[in-house]
């Protein structure tokens, strides 16, 4: 049997936060531009920041997505 395909691909993610080292520590970092926004009247101080992080595809073959039919039992 041949070994499963694998692809790498990357992901990105934008968000907003007020600690820009503790968020991207562990990523790329695309681009981080600090903001100021308004929360319920108050204004915050913090980034807008954009990550890449790498994903795996994987191609799961049609004998490998059966080989536990049966045994799980979902109650719901």
């Amino acid at each position: 049997m041949a070994e499963p395909i694998e692809q790498g691909v990357t992901r990105r993610h934008t968000f907003f936060c007020i600690d820009r080292q503790r968020h991207t520590a562990s990523t790329r970092v695309i681009d981080a531009v600090q903001k100021t926004i308004t929360v319920f009247g108050q204004e915050i101080e913090g980034w807008i920041v954009t990550t890449e992080e790498p994903v795996i595809d994987k191609t799961i073959t049609l004998e490998e997505s059966l080989d536990d039919v049966g045994v799980r039992h979902d109650p719901e």
